[in-house]
């Protein structure tokens, strides 16, 4: 079943917010959605129709009675499918195959340069995607939907990076259109920090209207979340704050090609390349956090200066 843009499967609209409704056990019968609502009761059935059918709400007898029959209890089915996501970074990957409530079956997170452009860096996700499947004993045809999360600008209708910095080669790639025969599945695709944002609230900050939320890697952005909904800005460029110009550093060179930027400076990428130069083995973000962790002198002071030169939010 494809599942339309605004959340509900495409062959009845609405029905989408039904199932959130279950989901979230904010309506458990047929009278609730009704009174939730305000749609008829023939309404309602037709659309809980298509969920049944599909198997991702169940009935069951409900415990208790007010007179006659026991309710019928509407319940959320996790397991009529599973869902596959793929955190890429600039130069390491997490892939993971979940159950249609969210929690993880199978997981794995290795080192993958993400400049050997889309065709390659896909078809290596593809083939991690079909072993997460094998593990957990599903098949492709099984697999409800697909996020990608990459280190870029996206624009998010379409799910085209938009002039990524560090992405050579992705510019106007259609990630949606790749995997397309290969899952019939709605293929989502965002910034990476805006999926951690949206994560981050749903998880811990679900009564906060605001809230921004800032990834130190590679490289550097932040999501930005206003009034519940992740904040995208033209073409997905919202909280691109890597590319802040930082007054005093004209000499450092971005990739992106301009001088100074905050991730030039302050950047994982960056802080290894330094450290590097002072004689340690350094060569990306996680050295870089591992000899802060081991005590390293040179590595602490460098996190603390670009903490100091960084202005960030």
């Amino acid at each position: 079943m494809r599942i339309d843009g605004d959340g509900s499967p495409g062959s009845m609209t609405g029905a989408g917010s039904l199932l959130r409704l279950i989901r979230e056990a904010e309506a458990i019968t047929r009278a609730d959605l009704v009174r939730q609502t305000g749609l008829a009761r023939s309404t309602i059935a037709q659309r809980l129709e298509t969920l049944l059918a599909h198997e991702l709400v169940y009935e069951a007898r409900g415990s208790t009675s007010t007179g006659g029959r026991r309710p019928t209890v509407l319940g959320f089915n996790r397991h009529a499918g599973v869902v596959l996501v793929a955190d890429v970074g600039a130069t390491h990957a997490r892939l993971v195959v979940s159950d249609l409530g969210g929690a993880p079956l199978a997981e794995v997170a290795l080192d993958r340069d993400i400049s050997g452009g889309p065709e390659k860096t896909l078809g290596w996700v593809d083939e991690r995607f079909t072993e997460l499947l094998r593990d957990v004993n599903r098949k492709p045809e099984d697999v409800r939907g697909l996020g990608i999360g990459v280190p870029g600008p996206v624009a998010f209708s379409t799910g085209q990076p938009i002039n990524p910095p560090i992405m050579p080669g992705w510019d106007g790639f259609s990630i949606p259109s790749w995997f397309a025969d290969r899952y019939d599945a709605p293929v989502l695709v965002d910034n990476d920090v805006n999926i951690m944002a949206i994560g981050e609230h749903w998880t811990h900050w679900r009564g906060c209207g605001q809230l921004l939320c800032i990834k130190v890697g590679t490289g550097i952005g932040c999501g930005i979340m206003v009034g519940a909904s992740i904040h995208r800005g033209a073409q997905g460029a919202a909280g691109d704050i890597g590319h802040i110009r930082l007054p005093g550093h004209d000499e450092v060179t971005c990739r992106c090609g301009n001088v100074g930027c905050v991730e030039a400076v302050a950047g994982g990428r960056a802080l290894a390349q330094r450290l590097t130069a002072a004689g340690l083995e350094a060569s990306n973000s996680r050295d870089v956090v591992r000899l802060v962790r081991s005590g390293e002198p040179l590595a602490i002071q460098a996190v603390r200066d670009a903490g100091r030169d960084s202005p960030l939010p």
